[in-house]
């Protein structure tokens, strides 16, 4: 397994960003965390998780 750590570490710094209060693009942290379920098997679950979370997000702030 290859993991894509520049991504992963991407949407670390979003979650971390959010978790501070900080505004993030709900949008970016949705298609990594779309490209890491679909590139890395052992963690797919928790970034499908996170996408969806994510896009739930992004479409309240739409609305």
């Amino acid at each position: 397994m290859r993991y894509r750590w520049d991504e992963i570490d991407q949407l670390a710094t979003i979650l971390e960003a959010e978790a501070a209060g900080q505004p993030v693009n709900s949008e970016a942290a949705r298609e990594l965390a779309t490209r890491l379920r679909d590139l890395c098997p052992d963690i797919a679950r928790t970034m499908s998780m996170v996408a969806e979370r994510f896009e739930l997000t992004a479409n309240s702030v739409a609305a």
